[in-house]
């Protein structure tokens, strides 16, 4: 009964291997509805998503400076941080 199970576990396992490998071999599939984006969107994405940081950025500091300016401490500081820096972006 071992030498049963043995061996089917043998052919179960050559099995997987065979077939990883035939999957493996295949092109992905190319949709020709949906070009690569042109070098320019590219640049022009990576431009939008800079001028988004920097703003975030300073928010954030405007955000900071008032917390400061109120001498918010601890859990006020955090709330108002979050809600601060989430409204009106």
């Amino acid at each position: 009964m071992s030498r049963l199970w043995y061996t089917a576990a043998i052919a179960a396992v050559c099995a997987v291997i065979a077939g990883g490998g035939v999957l493996a071999q295949q092109p992905a599939p190319s949709s020709p509805l949906s070009p690569a984006p042109a070098a320019s969107d590219k640049a022009a994405a990576r431009k939008k998503a800079a001028e988004d940081r920097k703003m975030k950025k300073e928010k954030t500091a405007s955000c900071q400076k008032q917390a400061k300016e109120q001498k918010l401490k601890g859990a006020e500081r955090k709330t108002f941080l979050g809600t601060c820096s989430t409204s009106s972006m």
